[in-house]
């Protein structure tokens, strides 16, 4: 007989800063994630899907029945998603299955898997994640549990460690980096593009370190002026950017634009009427990048991405090293927790075939026994029918606990023969 354990492969397939720089990674993002969520979803490798997207990570978390098959066919998506950068594309993409997939969320949602090693904003990003995915729909019970588990983890893994201990994030990096460019803040002046949550990042770490005004420009410019007032700050409107650009010394850009919003013609033309003679140093920490690549032939300007943190998130990582080791052995012994958590769901249908039999054999002798008690009210009712339903409970209770213990002891002969005994061999 063919087991009535369901096979429930869970699988991760990515493309992250460990493997890729920006432009491999712009070229597999996506612009509208519930789209890419539908897309995925219609194509029938997964049963569920949750799309993860950042600035320096693309990954798919994905349930099949078939997880070799699945990884395949999503990993080749992926790369031809690149077009011309399609095999380029294919050999940095990472993939995990099972425990390693598992253990590999639980990392993501530590801060261990980011570049700025603890940083906050990657939990807010995963949670962010699976909110956008149950409302495309494409979330079902096992990613559900996973990722309820992964952000539960998360917060024991900064609240019992000191992985997240000051200022971390690639904000915080873009700062530091801007720093050690200029020799300093003091009498320097600071453009942040865009207010949204790295832009936010960005401006806070700078007024941790600058006392000279920051100016923040973002398309929408109420939230500029309401991050500006914030920090004591200075709002900027997106068509008053090139006075602010040629007095400034570096320019954070952080946008979500989907295209270039600093071109090689508006920085020459920003640099030609420029009063302060120094570099203009442009940190972009956009994905897709929001900088045209070739600013940087403009004699004077210097220009850096996500790929040129990499040093100071090594240095980073370094620092941070014990704390790492604390967070791995608290996300070592949560994975067995919900490794046996993701056996007992392959019982899922089965206990609920079960139980759904027993509720509609409830429903349906009630429904004859108040037929004969012809006086009976309506309190009278409803307290025989509470304690059926306790009876109902407490007499399957037992025979559920020992189905999720065979599942999790892998003992699918015994779930077999229970499946037969209770008749649910066609559900």
């Amino acid at each position: 007989m063919r087991s009535s354990v369901e096979n429930i492969d869970i699988v991760n397939v990515r493309i992250t800063h460990k493997t890729a720089d920006v432009p491999l990674l712009e070229a597999v993002s996506f612009k509208e994630k519930r789209d890419a969520l539908n897309e995925i979803r219609s194509l029938g490798y997964a049963d569920e899907c949750v799309l993860l997207q950042t600035c320096n990570r693309l990954e798919l978390f994905l349930v099949n029945k078939d997880g070799e098959y699945t990884s395949k066919m999503m990993k080749q998506y992926l790369a031809n998603r690149a077009g011309p950068k399609a095999e380029e594309v294919s050999r940095v993409i990472e993939v995990s299955m099972n425990q390693d997939a598992l253990r590999h969320i639980l990392r993501v949602a530590s801060g261990l898997e980011s570049m700025v090693v603890g940083e906050d904003q990657v939990l807010n990003q995963l949670w962010d994640a699976f909110l956008e995915a149950d409302d495309a729909k494409t979330v079902g019970p096992v990613l559900r549990h996973v990722f309820n588990k992964a952000a539960s983890v998360g917060c024991r893994v900064r609240n019992e460690t000191a992985i997240s201990k000051g200022a971390i994030s690639i904000g915080s990096v873009a700062v530091e980096l801007a720093g050690t460019l200029m020799g300093g803040f003091e009498g320097k002046q600071v453009l942040v593009m865009g207010a949204g949550n790295i832009g936010t990042l960005v401006a806070k770490a700078l007024a941790r370190r600058s006392q000279s005004a920051i100016f923040i420009a973002s398309r929408t410019y109420e939230r500029a002026v309401k991050l500006a007032e914030q920090l004591s700050g200075k709002a900027v409107k997106f068509d008053k950017l090139g006075e602010a650009l040629q007095d400034a010394d570096v320019v954070i850009c952080s946008t979500s634009a989907p295209h270039y919003l600093l071109t090689k013609e508006i920085v020459r033309e920003v640099m030609n009427r420029r009063r302060n003679l120094g570099k203009l140093f442009v940190i972009d920490i956009s994905n897709p990048r929001n900088v045209e690549m070739s600013v940087q032939e403009i004699g004077n300007v210097e220009l850096y991405n996500l790929d040129d943190l990499q040093t100071i998130a090594n240095k980073n990582k370094e620092e941070r090293q014990k704390s790492a080791e604390d967070a791995s052995k608290i996300l070592e012994a949560e994975l067995v927790l919900l490794e046996r958590d993701m056996k007992s769901q392959s019982v899922r249908d089965i206990i609920s075939a079960l139980l759904s039999n027993a509720e509609d054999v409830r429903q349906r002798e009630l429904a004859k026994a108040f037929g004969m008690l012809q006086n009976v009210g309506e309190k009278e009712k409803e307290i025989i029918a509470d304690l059926t339903l306790v009876l109902l409970k407490q007499t399957f209770l037992p025979i559920i606990q020992n189905l999720r213990k065979a599942a999790v002891e892998n003992d699918k002969e015994l779930i077999d023969i229970a499946v037969k005994l209770f008749g649910m061999e066609e559900n």
